[in-house]
């Protein structure tokens, strides 16, 4: 079964604009909680202050979540996780580890040389601890293969839980994606991949998809796809994916994640573009004549996902407008007692809404009355 990360409290609370505060973060945990995601990602542990936070973030989990706590290549931080685990069993350290040159040495500004040695010994004294182990290789898709390489020889001398395969900003393709994991999984096999993608080129749900296609059996998501720049997967999306094409188990329901992910936004006070995928306030708005007819015939017509998928019941498919089927407008017309002038009013309708945009169905009734004279439209 695919495991699935939540990262919306560290990752997607790194987004410009979106509130921050201790009380949200509690209540947001409080419903990751209760749902049947794998693992949560809880923060970062470099304070006394983080690891109180961390612990109350603790309590709200079920025995069956991990917590994973992102970790710097740094002696106080692995310190700091490794004395929650004492208290909390189910915490895993994800160790970051930077791989491209850019981050290495600029960043970091570190000699490679140098740089292998501190990975190998954290990860050496991690051993001896019975605390679980992540890594996260940061930047993974811009490090050539052959430096990447290097890191997967030291990585797979030691009892890694997941691997991450980080495309942190956003620069891969599915084509690119998917040969990396295929590449790495090929290269060391029994680790287990995980997929961790941002969204800058609009990609970041099909570069997770090719990840597991080829191998990841985690995957790194958020809710509302929030996060820093563009944010990342977005677990609503991802997961509607695989419900409708039935290609992975996975522990969650999507009408689960569907209320999760409504439930979130409402916390935010978020608003999401109205053509989000699953998620927008026009996923199951038809304007079109054509398609409000053919929707009218048979729910499937113009829709791949349906209501009925998320488990919610839509009141009115079909905004109208000049555009819309007539038979939409004339069983509006009926509603209204105007049987008999329907093919008028309709006409009439569609014609000033060449002119007026914005006009409304009863604006349109209002005008057509005032100006009829002997049925002929004056102007």
């Amino acid at each position: 079964m695919l495991s699935i990360q939540d990262n919306t409290l560290r990752d997607g609370m790194q987004q410009f604009g979106i509130p921050k505060n201790l009380l949200v973060k509690r209540e947001i945990i409080k419903l990751l909680g209760k749902s049947k995601i794998s693992s949560v990602e809880i923060g970062m542990c470099t304070t006394d202050q983080d690891k109180i936070i961390l612990s109350e973030r603790m309590s709200f989990l079920s025995n069956s979540q991990s917590a994973v706590i992102l970790t710097r290549l740094k002696q106080p931080d692995i310190s700091n996780v490794v004395s929650l685990h004492k208290k909390f069993n189910n915490i895993a350290l994800k160790l970051l580890v930077p791989t491209s040159k850019l981050h290495v040495t600029q960043k970091l500004q570190f000699d490679y040389q140098t740089y292998f040695l501190l990975i190998e010994k954290y990860l050496t004294q991690l051993q001896y601890s019975s605390v679980n182990v992540d890594v996260c290789l940061e930047d993974a898709t811009r490090t050539p293969y052959n430096l990447l390489e290097k890191f997967l020889d030291i990585i797979s001398k030691f009892n890694i839980r997941f691997l991450t395969l980080a495309d942190t900003v956003g620069c891969s393709t599915p084509l690119e994606y998917g040969h990396l994991f295929k590449h790495v999984h090929s290269y060391i096999p029994n680790v287990k991949l995980s997929a961790h993608c941002h969204n800058d080129l609009g990609l970041a749900t099909a570069n997770t998809l090719a990840a597991i296609q080829n191998g990841a059996q985690q995957i790194e998501t958020t809710l509302l796809g929030i996060g820093e720049r563009a944010g990342n997967t977005s677990l609503d999306e991802i997961m509607a994916i695989l419900t409708k094409k039935k290609t992975q188990k996975v522990p969650l329901s999507l009408p689960e994640v569907y209320s999760l992910s409504k439930s979130v936004q409402h916390l935010l006070n978020y608003s999401l573009p109205p053509t989000k995928p699953i998620l927008g306030s026009n996923i199951f708005k038809h304007e079109s004549g054509i398609h409000q007819d053919g929707t009218l015939k048979n729910e499937h017509m113009y829709q791949y996902l349906i209501p009925s998928d998320i488990d919610i019941s839509i009141p009115e498919y079909f905004p109208i407008s000049a555009i819309s089927s007539s038979k939409v407008l004339n069983a509006q017309l009926k509603t209204r007692h105007l049987d008999d002038k329907a093919d008028q009013i309709i006409s009439f309708y569609k014609t000033l809404s060449q002119v007026v945009d914005t006009l409304t169905l009863d604006e349109a009734i209002e005008l057509y009355n005032f100006t009829r004279k002997d049925s002929i439209w004056h102007f």
